[in-house]
This record gives C-alpha cells, structure tokens and sequence, in this order.
C-alpha cells in the first residue's frame, strides 16, 4: 500500500501518538505519587498516635505483666545455669583416660558415675607387656585431672595365646576438673 500522507502530516500523527502516551504516564505517576502521601499520612499517624484507644490501666497492667514475666525468666535462667554448672562431661574424662594410657594397653573395666570425682577410682587396664605400668604411671601423673595413683596389683593370664595377657589393676583419684 502506497502512503500518499504529506510528510509533514505523517510527523504531526506521531507527535499526538508520543503525546497520548506521555500523558497516560503522567496520569499513573500522579496516581502512584497521591497513593504514596496516603501511605505516608497514615504510617505518620499510627506512629504518633499508637495507644490513642487505650486507657491507663490497661497500660499499667501490662507493665506490670511485662515485669513479672522478666522475673519469671531471670529466675528460670538462674536455675538452668545452676544445673549447667553441676552437668558432669562424661567424653572430657573418657578422653583423658584414653589418652593417658599408653600404646599396647586397653581398658578392662572403668566404672564411674556422679560420685567418682574426688574418690579412689579402680581400673583394669589389659597390657601386652609387664613393664607397661610405669608407662602407666606416667600417662596418669596429669595433676589437672587424676591425683593418687597407684598400682594395686599386677597379674598374668592363663593363656599364653592372648593379645594382652597381663592384667594390671590401678586405683586413682578422678579430679571434679576433669568433668
């Protein structure tokens, strides 16, 4: 098809076209700029006027509310720190046990619980050699966590087939530090 418009007609329909559409965002933007102050008008007016529709005693019963709840926690937080404090760590104490014994030995028997801190502890500790116990003595003569160590008795097995055939049984303090 064969545009037979004058040029300068041609110019002027696009003109109105660029118009129409410039005024269609003028119009949006001062609807959204209209919504914009009525958020701002309200948001100023609920944050300057936040308990317009309450009364005093209300307030005051909350507070008062708000204040026995704070001493109910700070008493509950007090009790949870009283028996975090008195929490024994079992794995702290194992660890030293383990790492106090030295390569060849392994624990027999062991037998602790709340009340074997600061009391004589005994052990069996099963060894494939007899010199062991004073590599014994030396891994337990940790001050910080074992105190009074000693070896009560020394015993070989009955069959000469065994990986640890000699059974050494020692007695040591477990120290409250070690927990």
């Amino acid at each position: 098809m064969i545009n037979l418009l004058p040029y300068e007609t041609k110019r002027q329909i696009q003109a109105a076209r660029i118009n129409v559409i410039l005024f269609r965002y003028i119009i949006f933007l001062g609807i959204a700029a209209a919504f914009l102050a009525l958020a701002c008008l309200t948001a100023y007016l609920f944050i300057n006027n936040p308990f317009s529709f309450s009364n005093a005693t209300q307030q005051n019963t909350s507070s008062s509310k708000v204040q026995s709840d704070s001493a109910a926690v700070k008493t509950n937080l007090a009790t949870a720190k009283s028996i975090l404090d008195q929490q024994v760590s079992y794995s702290k104490v194992l660890s030293a046990i383990a790492n106090a014994l030295p390569a060849g030995t392994k624990l027999n028997t062991l037998s602790i619980n709340d009340g074997s801190f600061g009391t004589t502890t005994n052990l069996s500790v099963l060894a494939t050699k007899a010199d062991l116990s004073s590599a014994l003595k030396s891994g337990f003569s940790n001050p910080q966590y074992f105190s009074n160590f000693k070896i009560e008795s020394t015993k070989s097995s009955q069959d000469p087939t065994s990986k640890y055939p000699f059974t050494i049984n020692i007695s040591l303090t477990i120290n409250k530090v070690a927990a």
